[in-house]
């Protein structure tokens, strides 16, 4: 291949000093941009003096005390995050003041003149800054004050207006009042609308216009079926997957909302360009077209996720006629709320009488009871015995859905209205959160199943096995769900007209921290420190990973000095995380050193234990008596050493079981290590012979069977013993010299079939136990006993 030649790069001359001068530039900038905090102090307190007057007036409008709200949680911000700011130029003061210690007494020697001038100017500065942090804290805490008493004025306003009592709606009166204004309102919109509608005007704007209303509806509708035919519920083999079924309902939800929604707005636009109506009635198009895409987007997403004539489908685990009646019963609210939402913007557009006004809020406020009620009926939600409590839930929400028509019928008619949408709202929220933990709970499953390749993917990223998986799962689920119920209890203030800026402000205060002593925790901090704890120690164990699969393997380190390495990574990437953590809050560690140390003189003899195993596991690690893998004795137990923790080193013996012992047992106790040098070993092997047999050929014959035997050693070679005339046979014994050790049983069981068929194939024999009895019995005392 032609190389090509790299290009030099040419050094630019006065390069380093343009650098200089836009880096000095933007320093001076920023400089001037920054703030004076006596001005700033300044400037607070003079909006402080505007807002008291302000909401001091009786008749303040709402708008006005909303914006002074706002203001003031504005303000409360800007002074706390002065404070932040300044807070860590003082404890540098501080640090500094520190370094140049406590100031001589007055007969000690004088300081240096320099030093003198430092400390002033020291003291100087933090006086200066802890005056800005005390202007902060007043104006905070003056703004606070005033918020207060503006809320409680919003709050006393609002009461009043839902609790005002006006006529009830079931009086004919009302209704003789309000049928009539309504036909009047309809008839005032049908004229704005026809008062343009001029021959002229019919042939160069509404033909054209009702033939792309015509063409867009007559597009639209058709294509949504087209689409959802071709790309929705298509045919599959087996039973759809949960994350099939999701996409699908998510692309036909699309499909069903936009379109009709695209359809509609085209329509609205073209009556906008055409300025046929007028401004009256282009607002009440505006609510009408919004209503109607809102329309769209419930049914449609409902109809997809519902798949009422598509079980197969369903992302919601219900029956097909509780499908079908919960479908039908959320279009029906969807519709209800489209209605009253345009005819509420009529209404204000031709300034409705309370009268109009009551009877729609109360005629809705009923049909709306009415599909709450249907929607928590035994047809949508039958008698489950695995959740007896659930009936009590429907009688406790039938109750409060009732309160809706019965406080209308009472006079409370905005009362009413505001409890059915609220409820209305609240059960979406609901729906909503459910059917996320369901939705995260199948992609959970599906992204960990082993037999998807994603799943196998993952699970080989991670080196998870079955129970892995599963732990990982719950965790995962655990902390989405967690999150997803956080984020549902921050939108439901908000649903009940709690304004976000107040929640804006309270979460700002909590991420912002609480003074604890001289300590300021905040929980953004402990949300970081948490985090980073947590990665630090992921991070640490795709090290070892990495080094169990990838590096190790291409050493000849022995299993034992890679588990001590590995253990002593997982120590040091612990104590880091553990430090960088408590650095994130704040913490001073000598501070933390000095409490460890008085809390160890208290408890020192309670832990004394638990510090002598643990210091006694670092010498196991460092010093490897015994290590990983090696087959040691101790006491009646006997196993191979499978791990060596914090506490106790855990033991597999020969029948599979566990045995913990205390790690300080181990140091100063007494432990046969039958592969601490190397794995190679002794059998030892009893024999007896009869004592008619031949004990040189014996000799032979077991030497040749264990010259033979590939697992033992040529050298020492192995060697046969006369031990001792015994009872009943001549003890001989076997010894040889394994390869591995950890083969003796094997071994051993190999010798003892080939001993005992070349013995019956030589004519040795081996004898059983035998004894001489003599009995000292004249020859009548014999007879008389046998």
């Amino acid at each position: 291949m032609p190389k090509h030649p790299i290009p030099r790069i040419h050094p630019i001359p006065g390069l380093p000093i343009l650098l200089f001068l836009t880096i000095s530039a933007a320093g001076l900038a920023q400089t001037a941009d920054a703030p004076n905090p006596g001005l700033r102090a300044q400037e607070w307190q003079k909006s402080l003096d505007e807002a008291e007057k302000a909401t001091a007036e009786p008749n303040i409008p709402d708008s006005k005390l909303a914006d002074w709200r706002d203001r003031l949680l504005d303000l409360i911000a800007q002074a706390r995050e002065a404070v932040h700011n300044v807070e860590p130029d003082i404890q540098t003061l501080r640090s500094d003041l520190e370094a140049l210690g406590p100031a001589p007494a007055v007969d000690a020697a004088p300081e240096a003149a320099n030093v003198v001038a430092r400390r002033k100017e020291l003291n100087a500065g933090i006086a200066s800054l802890e005056g800005v942090v005390k202007e902060a804290d007043l104006a905070s805490v003056r703004a606070g004050r005033l918020l207060a008493e503006v809320k409680a004025t919003q709050r006393t306003r609002f009461t009043g207006r839902i609790l005002t009592r006006s006529p009830s709606p079931l009086s004919p009166a009302i209704w003789g009042k309000a049928l009539p204004e309504l036909g009047s309102a309809l008839a005032a919109l049908y004229h704005s609308l026809m008062d343009k509608a001029t021959p002229t005007a019919i042939l160069t704007i509404g033909r054209p216009l009702a033939l792309g209303m015509t063409l867009a509806t007559l597009l639209a509708f058709p294509l949504r079926a087209g689409l959802i035919r071709k790309f929705g519920y298509i045919v599959v083999e087996d039973a759809p997957t949960y994350m099939q079924r999701l996409w699908t309902a998510l692309f036909t939800g699309l499909v069903r909302t936009l379109l009709p929604t695209a359809a509609a707005l085209a329509v609205y636009l073209g009556l906008l360009y055409t300025d046929w109506p007028g401004e009256a009635v282009a607002d009440v198009l505006r609510v009408g077209l919004l209503s109607l895409a809102a329309l769209f987007f419930v049914t449609g997403f409902t109809r997809s996720a519902l798949a009422p004539d598509q079980p197969d489908w369903r992302l919601v685990p219900i029956h097909d006629p509780g499908a079908r009646t919960l479908n039908r019963t959320v279009t029906g609210l969807a519709i209800l709320f489209a209605l009253d939402h345009t005819l509420g913007e009529l209404a204000n557009q031709y300034d409705a009488s309370v009268e109009l006004v009551s009877t729609q809020k109360f005629v809705f406020g009923a049909l709306i009871s009415l599909a709450l009620l249907r929607l928590v009926g035994r047809g949508v939600w039958p008698e489950d015995p695995a959740r007896p409590g659930w009936n009590r839930v429907r009688y406790g929400l039938t109750l409060l859905i009732a309160a809706i028509p019965a406080s209308a019928m009472l006079g409370y008619v905005a009362l009413s209205r505001l409890l059915a949408t609220q409820w209305v709202l609240t059960l979406g929220l609901y729906a909503t959160v459910a059917l996320l933990n369901r939705i995260v709970q199948e992609a959970v499953e599906h992204a960990l199943n082993p037999a998807s390749p994603q799943g196998q993917r993952l699970r080989t990223a991670l080196a998870l096995g079955e129970e892995g998986a599963e732990m990982l799962a719950f965790w995962a689920v655990g902390f989405i769900r967690c999150s997803i119920l956080l984020l549902a209890a921050l939108a439901l203030p908000l649903l009940w007209g709690v304004p976000g800026k107040d929640i804006a402000a309270w979460l700002g205060n909590a991420f912002v921290g609480f003074k604890l002593g001289n300590l300021n925790l905040s929980l953004g901090e402990i949300l970081v420190a948490l985090l980073s704890f947590t990665g630090l120690l992921l991070a640490t164990r795709m090290l070892q990973k990495t080094l169990d699969q990838r590096i190790f393997p291409k050493t000849r380190l022995d299993q034992g000095i890679r588990n001590s390495i590995r253990s002593g990574l997982g120590y040091a990437g612990f104590s880091l995380a553990l430090v960088i953590a408590v650095s994130i809050l704040g913490l001073d560690l000598s501070n933390l050193a000095m409490i460890a140390g008085a809390l160890s003189v208290g408890i020192g003899f309670g832990l004394q234990n638990i510090v002598n195993n643990f210091v006694s596991g670092l010498i196991l690690l460092v010093e490897r008596p015994i290590k990983a893998g090696d087959w040691v004795v101790v006491g009646e137990y006997q196993g191979y050493v499978k791990k060596i923790s914090v506490r106790a080193t855990e033991i597999s013996t020969f029948d599979r079981a566990s045995v913990f012992i205390p790690n300080s047992s181990l140091i100063s106790g007494t432990v046969m290590n039958r592969t601490y040098a190397d794995k190679t070993g002794r059998v030892l092997l009893p024999i007896g012979l009869a004592y008619h047999s031949d004990p040189h050929q014996a000799r032979q014959v077991l030497l040749d069977i264990a010259q033979e035997h590939p697992d033992i050693r040529d050298t020492p070679p192995p060697s046969v013993f006369f031990q001792s005339f015994g009872d009943s046979a001549l003890n001989l014994e076997l010894v040889a010299v394994l390869h591995d050790v950890d083969k003796v049983k094997q071994v051993t069981s190999d010798l003892c079939f080939a001993i005992h068929a070349a013995f019956q194939r030589e004519g040795i024999e081996i004898p059983f136990p035998q004894r001489d009895i003599k009995l000292s019995l004249d020859e009548e005392q014999l007879r008389r006993y046998l």
